[in-house]
């Protein structure tokens, strides 16, 4: 399953279709849903977000403990 697949099903199983915003997927597993994308110092590397369209964006450089240094879209712009 994709990252775009999971944050679909975890949209329907818990409401959140037509709420926009992101859903964070990391190692197949859905983390959490924000309204926006920010903060990638919350997130370690490797994260995945996914917004309702089914653009995404995953978190690069840093690591573990501090966190990644920035979201890095996907899709083309």
């Amino acid at each position: 399953m994709t990252p775009s697949d999971t944050a679909s099903e975890w949209r329907r199983a818990n409401g959140y279709v037509g709420r926009g915003g992101v859903v964070i997927v990391f190692r197949g597993n859905v983390q959490s849903w924000v309204n926006s994308l920010r903060h990638p110092e919350h997130w370690q590397p490797g994260c995945i977000a996914v917004d309702e369209e089914g653009y995404t964006w995953t978190t690069v450089a840093g690591d573990e403990r501090k966190g990644a240094l920035l979201w890095l879209p996907n899709d083309p712009l």
